[in-house]
């Protein structure tokens, strides 16, 4: 347990059989009792790559998830802060690891190898950019099953 979160699942993101792109690992407010939903409680999804990751490959999948869950009044709404992000993103490399956590009313934070690369004031785009991992049109539907594994309700 970190920050007061615990493991709530992980799924590992496959290319074809045998090609492991990186583990994802969500993490949940240790008091979450499954009657208000994970948009309302603290979390954190933790990426271990296993080989390079081009940010211009997580940028195209992130928009593409995004624009499915979002209307495109909200996906224009949060473009600015979408763009902040993804402007600050770094390149995924073997063995290192990127980490988003929401905590509601203080905002989204996106770090690299647990250093603070940005944090954005918005509880709505936290939601929204988590809902790549775990919302109802996911970037792996296998990854989100294995994440929300744990959770309740």
């Amino acid at each position: 347990m970190r920050d007061g979160l615990h493991l709530n699942g992980a799924g590992l993101l496959r290319k074809g059989f045998f090609f492991k792109i990186y583990v994802g690992a969500l993490y949940i407010d240790k008091a979450y009792d499954g009657e208000r939903t994970l948009d309302s409680v603290a979390k954190r999804i933790d990426i271990h790559y296993f080989h390079n990751t081009p940010k211009k490959h997580m940028i195209r999948v992130a928009n593409e998830t995004l624009r499915k869950n979002l209307s495109a009044q909200e996906y224009k709404n949060l473009l600015p802060k979408i763009e902040k992000l993804h402007n600050a993103y770094v390149d995924g490399k073997k063995g290192s690891y990127a980490s988003i956590i929401h905590r509601p009313g203080k905002g989204f934070t996106y770090l690299f190898d647990g250093e603070a690369i940005v944090t954005i004031d918005s509880d709505r785009f936290a939601n929204a950019y988590f809902s790549i991992w775990i919302g109802e049109h996911t970037s792996s539907e296998t990854v989100k099953e294995a994440m929300l594994k744990g959770a309740k309700g």
